[in-house]
């Protein structure tokens, strides 16, 4: 259990010090062993292109972080986007077959009204619960679920006109028989 701990410690702090930039590691990928029974840790990317972060433990568990522009090719198709937007950033995190995929995205085509009733009504199409909800004029957050995956939805205001629309996909892990 220490074991675990020291290791998951160690690889956050690494994924924390990546994703701020801290090392200048170009598009080559690092991999460096940090145990005796083949743990490890992988590091790859650029600015333009994204960041990766992987680590392994000798019992096979593993974590990876790795984040860019691009919308992650495991993201649902079937999530709504607004119109017309930008991709501000997405983040990419698997630990022991769970996922979380971040997408965070600006729009100045429309209303913050118009973006809570396109999320909201993916919820009633989708048969989801809702777990959550909170809105002020300034930001909606929503939260909901089923048996398989749950998604939280953060729209807020940015700089005049923009609105900043945070969508955050949580898959869970697979059952295996």
């Amino acid at each position: 259990m220490k074991k675990n701990s020291v290791f998951l410690l160690m690889c956050s702090t690494l994924a924390i010090l990546l994703l701020s930039g801290c090392f200048g590691i170009g598009k080559d990928s690092v991999k460096l062993p940090v145990g005796e029974n083949g743990e490890s840790i992988s590091i790859s990317g650029d600015e333009d292109e994204g960041f990766s972060f992987e680590a392994e433990g000798a019992d096979g568990e593993s974590f990876s972080v790795s984040s860019s522009k691009e919308i992650p090719e495991a993201f649902p198709d079937d999530i709504p986007f607004a119109d017309e937007y930008e991709i501000i950033s997405t983040t990419e995190i698997n630990q022991n077959g769970e996922q979380a995929l971040t997408v965070s995205y600006l729009t100045s085509t429309s209303s913050m009204e118009e973006l809570t009733d396109l999320y909201m009504s993916y919820k009633e199409n989708q048969g989801l619960e809702n777990t959550s909800e909170m809105k002020t004029e300034a930001y909606s957050i929503f939260s909901m679920q089923n048996d398989d995956y749950g998604l939280n939805i953060n729209i807020a205001t940015a700089e005049a006109p923009e609105i900043s629309v945070t969508i955050t996909y949580m898959k869970k892990a697979e059952k295996t028989e």
